[in-house]
């Protein structure tokens, strides 16, 4: 019989075949040559939506992937990897909709563990890595990219040391070019948590600058602020609030020439970030009349929500909202409380988008709540 036709772009499923039918004398050098395609393609193996998962360890006896289209594996969500007939291959194939980007590892006997030949590697946020695999024409917009023929804003970085809270945190306050050129004006302000991350992994700067020098929004000022007890002040923490409302933006609209009013004022975060952004609105609807929350933890203090939006309010006020659609845990929560919007008629932009709980997801639609909270159509 005549031997196989090598592939001009190899796939899994084929070689998968290949090694099963192989004879038992030949598995082992059909096992070896697709090992030699893995190292030269790397992995995952991606056949337009279908992305095959491949490990190889001979010594392995449970192997399962877990990533952000599963829930990091929460609740006994991995996919186990099954083997290719009796070898140490193993795979698992995944169907993506939709052009995305998502982190996932390998659990190898109960040890997480990079993919060994995945050249994609991103920081995962808490002192590790992931890798990460592209489905489709996924990219980051134009607008992440500094233009060098532009108006640029600056950036005016401090420390801030709470008298309420006793504690002290970094502040990065964007301000554009126009806050430079016209003395007299005032300008919006946006509050933005976990402030440093969308300075430097969403490059909040480039921007603000592409967007204002197109005239798709008005020049604002970003004032964005770190945490120093992440998990406690955005777990929509009074302390916090009263903290931001009642001693920093009060000290901020000292500092710097904003319109200080409730109109020019919003306030944004991701994750538990956009938990403690609707919060501290909802809390305080005199202070701010717009919010963005990009996968906001909304399920983790839903009953605060919802006390505070059952209460009388006759100040509306503008939300954005996005989560991935490969964040289960997020979506019932958002879908429940963009329906609580509706009811109460408050303008509420909500988009399920594909991708997972990362940067690369958030910092692809800042232009789109932007756009929405501060266009020029929106005066």
């Amino acid at each position: 019989m005549a031997n196989a036709r090598e592939e001009a772009a190899p796939t899994f499923e084929p070689w998968k075949l290949r090694i099963e039918r192989a004879a038992p004398d030949q598995v082992e050098a059909e096992l070896a040559q697709f090992l030699r395609v893995l190292n030269t393609l790397g992995t995952p193996l991606i056949d337009g939506a279908k992305v095959h998962f491949v490990y190889y360890d001979p010594a392995a006896v449970n192997v399962t992937v877990a990533g952000e289209f599963n829930d990091w594996a929460k609740n006994d969500a991995a996919f186990l990897m099954r083997r290719v007939g009796e070898t140490g291959l193993f795979f698992h194939t995944l169907t993506v909709p939709g052009a995305t980007r998502l982190e996932y590892k390998f659990l190898v006997d109960g040890e997480w563990k990079l993919d060994p030949l995945c050249q994609h590697r991103v920081d995962n946020g808490v002192g590790g890595e992931n890798t990460f695999f592209v489905v489709g024409d996924f990219h980051d917009p134009p607008e992440l990219e500094r233009a060098e023929d532009i108006a640029h804003g600056r950036i005016d970085e401090f420390e801030f040391a709470s008298e309420r809270l006793q504690n002290k945190r970094r502040v990065y306050v964007y301000l554009p070019a126009a806050y430079d050129l016209n003395r007299d004006e005032r300008f919006p302000s946006f509050y933005v948590h976990d402030g440093g991350e969308y300075l430097d992994r969403a490059r909040m700067s480039n921007v603000m600058d592409n967007l204002i020098h197109a005239q798709q929004i008005r020049p604002i000022m970003v004032v964005m602020i770190d945490p120093v007890n992440r998990m406690q002040e955005y777990a929509a923490d009074d302390a916090y609030r009263d903290f931001l409302c009642d001693e920093f933006v009060p000290a901020i609209d000292n500092r710097y020439r904003t319109t200080a009013d409730r109109d020019s004022r919003g306030v944004m975060g991701a994750s538990l970030g956009g938990l403690i952004s609707a919060y501290v609105a909802l809390s305080r609807p005199q202070l701010f009349s717009k919010v963005a929350g990009q996968s906001s933890a909304l399920h983790y203090q839903e009953n605060k929500l919802f006390a505070l939006l059952d209460a009388d309010a006759d100040m509306a006020i503008k939300f954005y909202l996005d989560v991935g659609t490969y964040e289960p845990r997020f979506i019932p929560a958002h879908e429940r409380f963009v329906g609580a919007l509706e009811q109460k008629h408050w303008p509420c932009l909500y988009q399920e988008l594909p991708g997972g709980h990362n940067w690369t997801n958030w910092r692809a639609h800042i232009k789109d709540l932007l756009g929405y909270l501060w266009g020029n159509a929106s005066r």
